[in-house]
């Protein structure tokens, strides 16, 4: 056991002064300052040299910076909450879109651009709205011209066999199989040198791939569109557009089948719904629907990739995806789905639900209580482009299996905005984790970033909860927590919330890699087993910050501020009577281990309220473990007058 000693310090230290006054750094930064001088450290030794690894050609330059300047996440998660505008997707997706530009590749490619006679369609008017119909004459050159031609660009250089590689073989390195659970040995192997050696054969010629003509495209065609669909929403409110005499149409009523594809809004592939209920089946293109509850069926074929719009505006809505890369999917091409009203229910398969595979998806839902189940690489998932969900009210359900909500893959981004609502966050339960466990199942979700060790560096996968008491669950991997080359991040400004997981989880980081977890406000709970709660293993730093609350730690071993294998680990909580229980005091509360010559860093820090412990920690007092560089601080930043000793553990 270990012998606590009581040292009284100066009397300098009793009285620190508090920060976060005017032109002084926020309290977080200023503990950190603080808590390394005292063990003989400085903030700019948190820090990885970007030649630790062979740099390989997918690696994102903000993640480049910020391994060289971990700390630095936490004012790049409020860079990612200042980038949400509401009622105006487009500006959030053009802002994120900065932070995939890729290490020695700075200057991004434009869009494809229509010339004049590509943009005279010639389509004869049907519909009895010059609104809607010039809504959807900008929508057709987007599907017709400007997608298909941007995607072209994108994949110029790839040979027709790499092309239906990216959305067969390189698609099964996001795709697991619950039946792999009862797999032999000799199975796994098998299973594992098949990825190997797709992982190697897309090496070879992913780095000619240029994701960002069909990025640029998509969020250009939101910012021609929205104007559009605000336009006719106003007139539906104030009653000057009435949407079942505008589907009427203009008197001049197409045979069906005979001659129909001349009249805009009516080629195939395309459908206007009115203000009742309507159903729709099949592979879209295009969707306009007035309201009403309505019934989406829709499916989708990547070996014949195109671009879809779907816009509803009223309505209890039910999407379902028959087939994967179906609702709100960018396949080698741009899917948007915009709801604007009503407690909509989305169903997918995978890779669905604000997916970008290669491309840019986007699901905007203005309002209502919503709920989204999917498989893998749903609600925000990015891999070689953006995947963006924005939910903008109510009290929603976010159920998923695997790489989902806010997920970053290899050179891409997903983002989930959710402002307003006590939410439901559950990811995992499907794809057991087989070579560790045999009742735990991998989430790798909420806030992940995840690269293929060694051979691709990976993306950036972030939640950003605005308001209300959130409850997060993941099993192993998630809730702010990264793989290899990547940031996972989730920022949650108020509410008392819950986060529940089993292991790696909770601002935590493995292998070259960045995790941070901030919550600003409530009195929130952190519930698991291990490498959480603060924790950087093999040259990674993984952060916690907790701004303010009476809140609740408990966890295991290797977690609550553990630096590991090289590794940086650091848990802050600014203010509120809080309570850190861990169930082995060896490697908690501030803890760096001695591996690999030069050691790695703990870092704990309480800087208010009344607090309790079980481990290394205690009230009012400073402490170092038994470790190489770790130890850790409860203080007042601002005394209360009783507080007469601070003292030091050791």
């Amino acid at each position: 056991m270990t012998n606590l000693r009581f040292v009284p310090l100066a009397l300098a230290v009793l009285c620190l002064p508090a920060a976060g006054a005017p032109g002084e750094p926020p309290p977080e930064i200023w503990g950190l300052t603080h808590l390394a001088d005292y063990l003989a450290l400085t903030p700019a030794d948190i820090s990885f040299r970007p030649d630790y690894t062979e740099p390989d050609s997918f690696r994102l330059q903000v993640l480049s910076g910020l391994m060289e300047n971990p700390l630095g996440m936490i004012d790049y998660a409020a860079g990612l909450r200042r980038a949400y505008t509401k009622g105006q997707p487009e500006v959030t997706a053009a802002l994120l879109s900065r932070d995939l530009a890729v290490v020695g590749r700075p200057d991004r490619t434009p869009p494809y651009r229509p010339t004049g006679p590509e943009m005279q369609q010639g389509y004869n008017l049907f519909y009895a709205s010059p609104g809607l119909n010039q809504l959807m004459a900008r929508a057709g050159l987007y599907l017709d011209v400007i997608f298909p031609r941007s995607a072209e660009t994108a994949l110029a250089s790839l040979s027709p066999a790499q092309r239906r590689f990216l959305t067969a073989e390189f698609k099964e390195l996001l795709v697991s199989h619950a039946e792999e659970e009862f797999f032999t040995p000799e199975q796994l192997d098998s299973v594992e040198k098949i990825e190997e050696k797709y992982t190697e054969e897309f090496t070879a010629f992913g780095w000619r791939i240029d994701k960002d003509p069909i990025l640029t495209a998509g969020f250009d065609c939101l910012r021609d569109l929205m104007p559009e669909i605000a336009a006719l929403r106003r007139d539906l409110a104030a009653g000057t557009l009435d949407a079942g005499a505008v589907m009427k149409g203009l008197g001049q009523i197409p045979e069906k089948g005979v001659g129909e594809e001349s009249y805009l809004g009516r080629q195939p592939g395309w459908k206007v719904g009115g203000p009742g209920p309507d159903y729709y089946e099949g592979d879209y293109w295009f969707i306009f629907d007035f309201g009403g509850d309505d019934v989406y069926r829709l499916s989708y074929d990547p070996a014949r990739p195109h671009g879809v719009i779907i816009i509803d505006l009223a309505g209890d809505d039910r999407y379902r995806g028959l087939t994967d890369f179906a609702l709100a999917s960018g396949c080698l091409s741009a899917g948007l789905l915009l709801d604007f009203g009503g407690n909509d229910r989305y169903d997918a398969q995978s890779f669905a639900l604000g997916s970008g595979y290669f491309g840019f998806g986007l699901l905007y839902d203005a309002a209502g209580d919503d709920r989204y189940d999917g498989d893998t690489h749903v609600m925000a998932a990015g891999s070689f482009g953006l995947g963006l969900l924005i939910d903008e009210g109510g009290r929603d359900c976010y159920n998923a299996a695997l790489y989902a909500q806010g997920f970053g893959f290899t050179e891409g981004m997903g983002v989930i905005y959710d402002t307003d609502g006590s939410d439901s966050y559950y990811a995992g339960g499907k794809y057991k984790d087989i070579l560790r466990y045999e009742d735990h199942y991998l989430s790798l979700s909420q806030g992940f970033g995840y690269g293929l060790r060694p051979w691709t560096s990976g993306g950036i996968g972030a939640i950003i909860d605005d308001r209300g008491s959130d409850a997060y669950y993941t099993d192993i991997f998630g809730q702010g927590t990264s793989y290899w080359w990547s940031l996972g991040v989730i920022y949650d400004s108020s509410g008392n919330d819950t986060y529940n997981s089993f292991q790696y989880a909770q601002g935590c980081a493995t292998h070259m890699t960045l995790g941070v977890l901030i919550d600003d406000a409530g009195n929130d709970a952190y519930i698991g087993k291990g490498l959480m709660q603060g924790v950087g293993h093999d040259y990674s730093c993984g952060l916690l910050l907790d701004r303010a609350g009476d809140d609740l730690y408990t966890a295991w071993d290797l977690s609550q501020a553990a630096g590991s294998a090289n590794g940086v680990g650091i848990l802050i909580d600014n203010a509120g009577a809080d309570r850190y229980f861990i169930r082995n005091a060896d490697n908690t509360h501030g803890y760096g281990n001695p591996r690999r010559d030069f050691g790695s860093i703990g870092l704990f820090l309480d800087l208010g309220g009344e607090d309790l412990y079980n481990g290394y920690g205690g009230d009012n007092l400073y402490w170092r473990t038994p470790s190489q560089w770790g130890g850790g601080m409860d203080i007042e930043r601002a005394p209360r007058p009783d507080s007469a000793v601070i003292g030091e553990v050791q």
